[in-house]
């Protein structure tokens, strides 16, 4: 028979004494293991201990409200524009920043917007980040009024086109970046159960950073 306790969010933060989202914050940078159950997080009781072990060893910095991307990059406020998918809809996107940003000594253009759509059963804010005017990745949030320090997340897949499962090794170009489930943000019917980057809605840096990793990937294939 099992014996081992399963505890939900609740109970790990009123043993731990710190609020349900900074158990959620510290599941999402992967520092304590959880089990996703349907887009529930539960923590084993072993996955507990083994994590409050670690804490008495070296002290992990929580994730932060913004980051220092790694990729220089200059993006200045642009007029709004709008996309055409491939099924000739068009959407319109806003709080536009253009430039350039650099990887491996490699110029590329980059376009980023924000716009409303819904997604997961309802309305939520989105990011599109273009890549050479290719569009390389969006970033989903939970609702479609996100305050400042608001979270999104944007699948994460390998150098195949491969979407990440939760619990897989991320490529090493993703070390420097927060991931974690995409479902700890956007859940809701037909949102992936996969691993993604997560940022704060601000934090254009980072998006810009995923979606150069995204691109790069793609030229490999090419």
């Amino acid at each position: 028979m099992f014996d081992e306790q399963i505890l939900t969010l609740e109970e790990v933060s009123k043993y731990l004494r710190v609020p349900v989202e900074a158990v959620r914050k510290e599941i999402n940078s992967g520092r304590l293991r959880a089990i996703d159950v349907a887009g529930y997080f539960r923590v084993r009781e072993f996955d507990l201990a083994t994590y409050k072990n670690n804490a008495y060893t070296k002290v992990v910095p929580v994730i932060g409200t913004t980051s220092i991307s790694s990729v220089p990059m200059n993006l200045q406020p642009a007029a709004d524009f709008s996309h055409v998918w491939p099924d000739k809809t068009s959407e319109q996107f806003s709080r536009v920043l253009d430039g350039v940003a650099s990887m491996n000594d490699k110029e590329y253009r980059i376009k980023i917007g924000f716009t409303v759509r819904k997604s997961a059963g309802q309305r939520r804010q989105r990011s599109l980040v273009l890549v050479n005017r290719y569009p390389s990745v969006e970033f989903v949030a939970s609702t479609d009024d996100v305050q400042p320090g608001g979270k999104m997340a944007s699948i994460i897949r390998d150098r195949k086109g491969k979407q990440l499962p939760v619990g897989a090794t991320v490529p090493p170009e993703y070390l420097d970046l927060a991931v974690g489930p995409y479902r700890s943000i956007v859940d809701g019917p037909g949102a992936p159960n996969g691993l993604a980057v997560i940022c704060d809605v601000g934090d254009t840096e980072t998006m810009v950073e995923h979606a150069l990793i995204r691109y790069r990937f793609r030229e490999e294939r090419q």
